[in-house]
């Protein structure tokens, strides 16, 4: 094993590798003090001889590396000069020799070629490498220190030998930090996160390395190159995130994310880290360093609820699951899965890239779309993400266990090899697979980017049809957006206490609402005559497309069943992030007299209510005020306010509509249209012409009548108010 001594021993903090020694051209490993919980290590000397009464010689770092080219040894000479005069270098030699006798040719790497003098009182420290044969191994060499003396034959006098220890490796430890030499700043280095993906091809390593200065001065990395080695010998090229004209300057740190390929085929048992320099003036790759990394360690899985952590070649992820649900869509059920993806590191990141599949009873895989935030373009430092995933299966399917693969994409499109990369899994039970429900005074938070708002239930009503009845939910949506911002657009269902799921229809607002405001989105779901509706809750969800997007807000409708269409972006396909209310009983209130009658966004009061008829033309009169609360946004698409007056003795029912859009004034209105037509104001005088020509023939049969309102909607009706009233008389009130 390597040669090391250790300082000021730590327990490691995490479950990493060292990453040290690292050296550019002569730059060699210091010795190194780490402060960060970790073991610093310093790279001890094989040996050592004495040059002169004053002055000595240590041989350190020495590293063999196998490649197209032979095998070529790197090592440092360290010469430490205590006297009072300067030594000269040019009187010393090292050769290289193996146990058996063989010299190899030893050469100083170039830019140590001008370190000839070695001052009083300092260490001057000398790189050299040498090309050996492919049978020669560390353990076979031996280091043979010499001085130039020309009085013998051979001129040299050997001063004493350095032999290579027969359990020596060249690797350093795993679980260490260390201070090195690079380009001649002193730097700590250590590995902050190792892990190991996979996809159906290739194991994925992937080292997020952290760097940090520790000297007075700034440094700009040079070009290493990484790899990965495994325990049969086989070497594999990492690419190095980062480090391209990376500047760190003084007590900085900063991060180099390495990431790889190995054949699934090879064993990743043993795996060491292998740092090598490519000096292009002598066409040679050398090693600079070797470091054994820890036992492979899978990307982390959980269950709900949990954080777990993935690295990717631009850096360190935590996720958390959220939540797994399992949600009806027509014939099929949705299973989709909640999560949320934070960047709890030092620097910005990109939103992973991530694909993946649910696998039902560790059998059955079935393929899921994953939705990413629309307007999320990266992840700052201390931000998170939601990320939604989803997928169609059978409704009558049943498994036990649910297991989530999350994988991610290549970054690089141009890569030869773009299968995904396993990086997480998480695994529920299938029982836990529903959605909460909140009590209906509850409200929910919904945190997407560009569309942060709160959800409530304000009131459930019922309109009565011939053969169905129509239930609608009143949902509230307060914008918590610090711009105008368009309401998420809902997919939804009534859920029945029998477990009978009604697809819903949702009457979504048109405009962008506003900082701080509100809208009011319609529910709507049509039930046969009879059916039960007490117990029933409100399953609300993101809408999705057939291309994973989130189906962008903006007006219209929306359902869940195919005979309704949506005049969004395109038709959702299918919902995600979903929640629950329970419904509140069925408020139907009839307003008796007819003052402040709900017609969200709009309250209608009438009084003075009266008849005429003339020319066998009935007129009906009253006054009306008409207010509109600006602050929620409605759509009143579809929606209608009908007059009736129904005979008591029934003799005749006379009606009279108008949409509720109408209320709106309009530029063309004159003096007189709040006469003729109904609009947001307070006026007097209203009349409505209802020909009616044998109404004369019954005059002496006319006593009083019901004086009815009510709200239509989809062809079903609720009555909102009534009074009675006497035939071509006026109220009072």
């Amino acid at each position: 094993m390597l040669a090391m001594t250790k300082s000021r021993k730590r327990a490691p903090l995490v479950m990493t590798a060292l990453l040290a020694a690292v050296l550019a051209g002569s730059a060699l490993p210091a010795a190194a003090f780490a402060d960060d919980g970790r073991d610093a290590i310093t790279a001890a000397a094989l040996g050592r001889v004495d040059l002169n009464g004053s002055s000595y010689a240590e041989v350190k770092q020495v590293n063999m590396l196998s490649d197209q080219n032979g095998k070529v040894v790197t090592f440092t000479l360290s010469v430490t000069n205590t006297g009072g005069k300067d030594v000269s270098f040019i009187d010393y030699w090292v050769r290289l020799i193996s146990k058996s006798g063989a010299q190899f040719t030893v050469k100083m790497m170039p830019q140590d070629k001008d370190k000839n003098t070695i001052p009083a009182g300092s260490t001057q420290e000398l790189s050299f490498y040498s090309t050996v044969n492919e049978a020669t191994s560390l353990s076979d060499l031996k280091f043979r220190i010499i001085k130039w003396d020309f009085t013998l034959d051979n001129f040299e006098r050997t001063l004493g030998e350095i032999p290579v220890p027969d359990d020596f490796t060249g690797v350093a430890p795993a679980g260490s930090s260390q201070t090195v030499k690079l380009s001649g700043t002193n730097m700590s280095l250590y590995v902050d996160k190792f892990t190991l993906g996979k996809n159906e091809k290739y194991s994925l390593p992937n080292v997020k390395l952290k760097l940090e200065n520790v000297d007075n001065h700034s440094l700009t990395m040079p070009a290493y190159q990484f790899a990965v080695r495994t325990s049969q010998g086989y070497t594999y090229p990492m690419e190095a995130k980062g480090l391209k004209d990376l500047v760190i300057n003084p007590q900085e740190t900063k991060d180099v994310t390495l990431s790889g390929s190995v054949p699934i085929s090879v064993s990743t048992d043993g795996l060491q880290l292998v740092i090598t320099q490519n000096l292009a003036d002598l066409k040679l790759n050398v090693p600079i360093a070797f470091f054994q990394l820890p036992a492979a360690n899978q990307q982390d899985s959980g269950g709900a609820g949990e954080e777990v952590q993935f690295t990717d070649e631009n850096g360190l992820y935590t996720a958390k699951m959220n939540g797994m649900y399992r949600l009806p869509w027509e014939d099929q059920d949705i299973l989709t899965a909640d999560l949320t993806v934070s960047n709890n590191g030092s620097d910005s990141l990109p939103v992973p890239n991530m694909s993946g599949y649910f696998l039902l009873d560790d059998a059955v895989k079935v393929e899921a779309k994953v939705v990413t935030p629309a307007k999320v373009l990266g992840m700052a430092k201390g931000s998170s993400v939601g990320l939604q995933v989803a997928a169609k299966v059978p409704y009558t399917y049943e498994f036990k266990k649910l297991k989530l693969v999350l994988q991610e994409k290549p970054a690089d499109k141009t890569a030869a090899d773009q299968t995904p990369v396993d990086v997480l899994e998480f695994e529920t039970p299938a029982e836990v697979l529903n959605v909460p429900i909140s009590d209906s005074a509850a409200s929910f938070a919904l945190t997407d980017p560009g569309y942060r708002s709160k959800f409530s239930v304000q009131a459930m009503r019922k309109y009565e049809g011939k053969s169905t009845d129509l239930y609608t939910a009143e949902v509230l949506v307060a914008n918590e957006e610090k711009r105008y911002a368009n309401v998420a657009k809902l997919v939804a269902n009534l859920r029945a206490a029998d477990g009978t799921v009604y697809p819903a229809s949702v009457l979504d607002v048109k405009d962008k609402v506003g900082p701080g405001g509100k809208a009011l989105l319609i529910v709507s779901c049509v039930l046969p005559k009879g059916a039960n509706a007490s117990g029933m809750n409100l399953l609300l969800g993101e809408a999705v497309s057939s291309d994973g997007k989130v189906v962008s807000g903006g007006g219209g409708s929306t359902s869940n069943t195919n005979n309704t269409t949506t005049t969004a972006t395109s038709d959702p396909d299918m919902y995600v992030k979903p929640f629950a209310f329970w419904l509140p009983q069925v408020n139907n209130e009839v307003k008796t007299p007819l003052k402040d009658i709900p017609l969200a966004p709009y309250t209608l009061s009438i009084d003075h209510i009266g008849t005429s008829l003339e020319n066998r033309v009935l007129t009906l009169k009253f006054d009306y005020e008409i207010t509109k609360d600006t602050g929620t946004q409605v759509n009143t698409e579809g929606r209608k306010v009908v007059f009736q007056l129904n005979d008591t003795n029934g003799l005749r029912a006379i009606e009279w509509s108008t949409d509720l859009s109408s209320f709106e004034p309009q530029s063309s209105d004159s003096p007189d249209t709040a006469q003729t037509k109904l609009r947001v104001g307070q006026y007097k005088g209203f009349h409505i012409s209802l020909n009616n020509e044998d109404l004369i023939y019954k005059l002496s049969f006319l006593k009083e009548y019901d004086f009815n309102i009510y709200e239509e909607f989809q062809g079903h009706r609720r009555l909102v108010g009534t009074v009675k009233n006497t035939w071509f008389a006026y109220s009072q009130d």
